[in-house]
Order: structure tokens, then sequence, then C-alpha cells
């Protein structure tokens, strides 16, 4: 298989709109007239449920991780897994499906993170969830989380290309959010 051919599949495996799919068959809606219109989980939480979030997080993460698989098992070198990691971020954040809008790529970054450094991401996942109980922010808890992903990676001594492609990774998506969801205390809720 081609570098082409795995940016391709990688692209529409990002694409796939899953919060839209799964909000359409619980409600009859379109997610994007929803909330905060973001069709990404947390939107999906807030104006749907929990069930719902919690399926839709889950395949925007497997979309990642089958795209960083996909590329491994074409014999895509570290480099090559990286590139489409990001692409099926881009597939998720401009999906072809919904006329190239999309969410901001959290979920699919993360499960695309989770491919290219398991160990690492499960140790952030682990501190994550424990920053969710203790401080009772979802979204400090995934700060913490994400940025805890190159510490661990380091830690427990991950290949360089792969540590690097997660940083510039974090770095496209910290922007993402950034611009989309700002810093302002307007737009920040306060129970994230």
């Amino acid at each position: 298989m081609t570098l082409a051919v795995v940016l391709v599949v990688a692209y529409l495996l990002g694409s796939i709109p899953t919060s839209y799919i799964v909000v359409y068959k619980y409600t009859g809606r379109d997610i994007r007239a929803m909330g905060s219109g973001n069709p990404g989980t947390m939107n999906v939480l807030d104006s749907v449920g929990t069930g719902p979030a919690v399926l839709v997080g889950v395949v925007d993460v497997l979309k990642g991780m089958a795209a960083v698989g996909v590329a491994y098992l074409a014999g895509a070198s570290d480099v090559q897994a990286v590139l489409a990691a990001a692409v099926a971020i881009v597939g998720h954040d401009y999906s072809v499906f919904l006329r190239l809008n999309g969410g901001n790529g959290t979920a699919t970054a993360v499960g695309a993170i989770a491919g290219l450094l398991p160990v690492a991401t499960f140790a952030a996942f682990s501190l994550a969830a424990t920053a969710v109980l203790v401080l009772r922010s979802r979204r400090k808890a995934g700060i913490i989380g994400l940025l805890s992903i190159p510490v661990f990676a380091y830690w427990f001594d991950a290949p360089d290309t792969r540590l690097i492609g997660v940083l510039v990774l974090l770095t496209l998506l910290a922007i993402k959010i950034i611009r989309f969801e700002g810093f302002s205390p307007a737009r920040i809720p306060r129970d994230r």
C-alpha cells in the first residue's frame, strides 16, 4: 500500500461523522444545530447525554488509532505514521461527509497519539482520570492529561520521531481548541 493510499484511508477514517450519526440516531436532530454547534464529544455530552457521548468519544478515539494502525500495517515509517495521524485529525476537523465541517479533533488526536505512544497515553489517561476526580473539572483534567503525554513518553524512552510527532500533533490540537473555544471566562463553562 502506497503512502498516498494510506493517507486517503486515514482521511476517510477521520472524516466519519460519528457525532452526527449517533445524535441523529438518538434524537433525529443534527448535532451542529444543538448546544455549541460543535460536532464533537463534549457537545454531545452537554446536549444529548452521557451514553451517546461515550459512544462518540470511543469511536472517535478508535478512528485515530485505526489511521495509525493502517499506516503501520502498510509498512510506514514513524514519520509516515505521524503524517497519517495528522491527516486523520484533519479528516475529523474537515469531514468530507459534513461539507468540510467537523469537531476540534481532540478524541481523534488522542486515539492517534495512543496509536503512536500507547504506554505514555495510557499513563496520561490514568493521570487525567484521577485529576477529574480531584479537580472536578473535565477541561483542567484533559489539559493535564494531554500535557503529560510527552512527559510520560520521554520517561518511558519513546522513539524520538514519535515523541516529536506527538508534540507537533498536540501543538496543532491546542491551536485548534484555542481558536474554536478561546480562553475568555465567558466561553469557559465552570463545570468543565
